[in-house]
């Protein structure tokens, strides 16, 4: 019974894992703790949605544990700066979003459900950008400007989705050329996903319709 659950509402699950994820570490000062709790369930989610594509199951299960395993050991040790500067969470990201998108494409038939797969996609975009901008202003000096102050990884989550809906509110520019072509990248991926959403969506709406 509970796996028949977690099956069906596998997509939907996702998504609510995400959106607390993104909760999280878009909110400053958070402890180590939440934040840790919060990737866990993410893991578990995309373990459950992409149980029957092992290849992309067992890479999610790798990148995500180790990933856990570095932000428990970052409060814990002073780890070298090639493995605590979030590199691996990129990969993770994009390891989340590549396999998702395979699924979300390829999900038949086409079901309220996969509406939350697509919105699950969207938040993992932005969090897979977030975690790039992090990276690139670590690494780069002045990559970024702000009206804040120092920039800190709950600031590029907030630019990220900003930046993904292309709201753009200027209190955060990119400086750096490498800052600047993922904030370019960001929006384009933006509104090519919102086409791909409503394409997927009026699927939904036609296949509805013929069965009426």
């Amino acid at each position: 019974m509970i796996n028949g659950f977690l099956l069906h509402y596998r997509l939907r699950l996702l998504f609510f894992a995400s959106a607390l994820l993104t909760g999280v570490m878009g909110w400053p000062a958070l402890s180590v703790w939440p934040e840790w709790a919060a990737f866990l369930l993410l893991v578990l989610a995309g373990i459950n949605t992409l149980r029957h594509k092992r290849v992309f199951m067992t890479m999610l299960l790798v990148l995500g544990l180790s990933n856990l395993l570095l932000l428990a050991l970052e409060k814990l040790v002073n780890l070298p700066a090639a493995m605590s500067n979030g590199i691996g969470l990129v990969v993770f990201y994009l390891a989340m979003v590549i396999s998702l998108f395979h699924r979300v494409i390829h999900e038949r038939p086409v079901t309220g459900e996969l509406i939350y797969g697509l919105l699950a996609l969207y938040l993992q975009l932005a969090m897979a950008f977030a975690i790039a901008y992090h990276v690139v202003n670590r690494f780069v000096a002045d990559a970024f400007w702000s009206a804040h102050g120092p920039l800190q990884l709950h600031d590029f989550v907030y630019y990220s989705l900003v930046t993904l809906t292309t709201v753009g509110y200027g209190d955060i520019h990119a400086l750096a050329p490498a800052a600047r072509l993922l904030a370019g990248a960001e929006a384009v991926a933006g509104v090519m996903f919102i086409a791909i959403a409503v394409a997927r969506s009026l699927m939904l709406m036609s296949d509805r319709g013929e069965e009426v």
